[in-house]
C-alpha cells in the first residue's frame, strides 16, 4: 500500500469514526427502536467499509454515509414487512429528508460545542468532564473541589449557559450571508 493510499484510508477511517453519532441519530429517527437502530448502524458501518473506494474525497462524507444508512434502513424494513407496524415507503422518504436535515444540524451543533469547549478554562472543562463524562455526583465533585454541592451546581449552570450562548453565536455566524 502506497503512502498516499494509507493516508487516504486514514482520512476515511477518521471521517467514519467522526460521523458515528450523526449516523446513529439519523438511523434512530427512521427506526425508533434502539436495538434495530444499533443493528442497522453496524450493517451501515460494514457497508461503508466495503465501499471505501467508492467515496469521493472532498465531498460531504456525512451526507454520503447517511444515504448508505438510508438504504440499510430500507432493507431492514423490507425484511420486517411481516411485522404489524411497518412504515409506508412514502412516509419513510419524508422522514428521511427530515432526519437528514436534523442530523446535519446536530452535526453543526456538535462542531460548535467543540469549538466553544476550547474557550473554557481548563478548570471548567475538568468540572464538565467529571460531571458529564465520568458521571460523578455533585457531592463527590464538591468534596474534590472543597466547595458545597450548591456551588458546583451553580458553576455547572453558568458553564452550560456560557456554552449555549457560544454555540448560538457560532451557528448564527455560520448562517450569516
Amino acid at each position: 500500500m502506497s503512502t498516499d493510499d494509507a493516508a487516504r484510508l486514514e482520512r476515511y477511517v477518521q471521517q467514519l469514526t467522526d460521523c458515528q453519532n450523526r449516523l446513529y441519530a439519523y438511523i434512530l429517527m427512521l427506526l425508533p427502536n434502539h436495538d434495530d437502530a444499533a443493528d442497522v448502524l453496524q450493517e451501515t458501518n460494514l457497508t461503508l467499509w466495503r465501499k471505501v473506494n467508492d467515496f469521493t474525497e472532498g465531498t460531504d462524507f456525512g451526507a454520503w454515509a447517511c444515504r448508505v444508512a438510508y438504504y440499510q434502513v430500507m432493507a431492514r424494513l423490507r425484511d420486517a414487512k411481516r411485522e404489524r407496524l411497518v412504515f409506508d415507503e412514502n412516509l419513510l422518504a419524508l422522514l428521511d429528508v427530515e432526519a437528514e436535515e436534523l442530523s446535519a444540524e446536530l452535526d453543526e451543533q456538535r462542531r460548535a460545542l467543540r469549538l466553544c469547549m476550547f474557550q473554557l478554562s481548563e478548570q471548567e472543562r475538568r468540572l464538565l468532564r467529571r460531571r458529564y463524562v465520568l458521571d460523578w455526583p455533585l457531592k463527590r465533585i464538591a468534596r474534590e473541589m472543597g466547595v458545597s454541592p450548591g456551588a458546583v451546581a451553580t458553576s455547572l449552570y453558568r458553564i452550560r449557559q456560557e456554552l449555549l450562548l457560544c454555540i448560538e453565536r457560532k451557528l448564527q455566524d455560520k448562517h450569516k450571508p
